[in-house]
């Protein structure tokens, strides 16, 4: 009779329980479906208005909503750009076109910009390492930023993304310059091209996000100076105290002999001189080598001075004048071209140069 009266109650309990578990159910909420949100790409110009088929292809950034994200800020391993898009198609010998996209951020003064790709790289530079570098002029001019490409070929990709601080009232004054260069197994750097881009806050306003495109200018293409260009090389062996200058050559020069004048100023004081032989023509080659001596501690502080020169029997001629050196002294493509000798021991860095004027010798005196 026990054990029968313990088995009724612990019946009885088993049937409340589950009495009061099934009142619990219809209070618990249902949780909704969820549904995954839709990306939208930036649409290309090329498309008329008229045609209601949304693209589908990634284009360099993302908006959701009303938000824009640069590329790169959102997974950009699920954002890859396609394989072939025809837009990326290019006629063989065209030039190296470059792929990016801008928005200015007016609240935070913040010029942001999206690097996706370049295309109709030369044959002898697709096995090569691509670099670009980035550099907000004049504001940046000390210093660059720089994306390595992910992929070699003819059409390496980029997906980087650069952050510049520039102010609002700064900005019609900046230009965005972007220099390509390939690297060769030896680590040499290699200018492929370069390409300067005018900031405007109305331009900006108007491209916000989307992508565009420029054909990179390269050595040959670039316009030659009033006076003439100078092309040098230079590099600086710091166990030896050496600064080695190579004058190469020179062209549109409007005389029909001359010569270069080299001399190494620290400070405001000149302290040696070298002239190079005279070279005939309006593009004279010259390809000689000049040495100086210089301490690593006096890089800071001085400065190469280059003369061209139409010899004369009483003063000669000053044809046009270029200062390359640190940021006291230079600027441009000067100072890019003094850094990079400082920075690369190994190299004999090569760089074209325009000359300036004779009123640029009474500025630097």
């Amino acid at each position: 009779l026990l054990l029968f009266g313990l088995s009724v109650y612990l019946l009885w309990r088993k049937r409340l329980t589950q009495a009061l578990y099934r009142r619990l159910i219809p209070a618990t909420p249902t949780i909704p479906r969820c549904t995954t949100p839709m990306l939208q790409t930036s649409q290309s110009s090329s498309y008329g208005s008229g045609d209601e088929k949304e693209e589908r292809e990634y284009r360099g950034s993302v908006t959701v909503g009303s938000i824009w994200f640069p590329l790169g800020s959102i997974r950009p391993d699920l954002y890859q750009l396609p394989e072939e898009l025809s837009e990326w198609a290019l006629p063989d010998g065209s030039a190296v076109r470059l792929w990016f996209a801008l928005r200015y951020q007016q609240e935070r003064e913040q010029l942001v910009v999206s690097l996706l790709r370049a295309t109709n790289l030369p044959v002898q530079c697709q096995g090569n390492v691509t670099l670009v570098k980035l550099q907000l002029l004049p504001s940046d001019d000390r210093r660059h930023r720089q994306a390595k490409a992910r992929r070699k070929g003819c059409h390496p990709q980029f997906n980087d993304t650069f952050v510049f601080q520039v102010s609002n009232s700064c900005v019609d004054h900046c230009s965005l310059k972007m220099s390509m260069y390939t690297v060769d197994h030896q680590k040499k750097h290699h200018l492929v091209g370069q390409v300067m881009i005018p900031l405007r806050h109305s331009e900006l306003k108007e491209t916000a996000g989307k992508v565009q495109w420029r054909d990179l200018d390269n050595e040959s293409d670039q316009p030659l100076s009033q006076n003439g260009d100078i092309q040098v090389t230079l590099n600086y062996n710091q166990s030896l105290h050496r600064l080695t200058v190579v004058v190469l050559r020179a062209r549109g020069l409007q005389c029909c002999s001359v010569c270069a004048h080299v001399s190494l100023k620290i400070h405001t004081q000149v302290v040696r001189n070298k002239w190079t032989t005279v070279a005939k023509g309006n593009n004279p080659s010259f390809n000689e080598r000049l040495t100086f001596r210089i301490l690593p501690m006096q890089l800071d502080t001085a400065c190469l001075t280059l003369q061209l020169q139409q010899p004369s029997t009483e003063e000669p001629v000053l044809l046009g004048i270029v200062v390359i050196g640190p940021f006291m002294y230079a600027r441009g493509r000067e100072l890019e071209h003094w850094n990079d000798m400082v920075s690369k021991p190994q190299e004999l860095v090569r760089q074209w140069h325009p000359l300036g004027s004779a009123d640029t010798v009474q500025e630097l005196q």
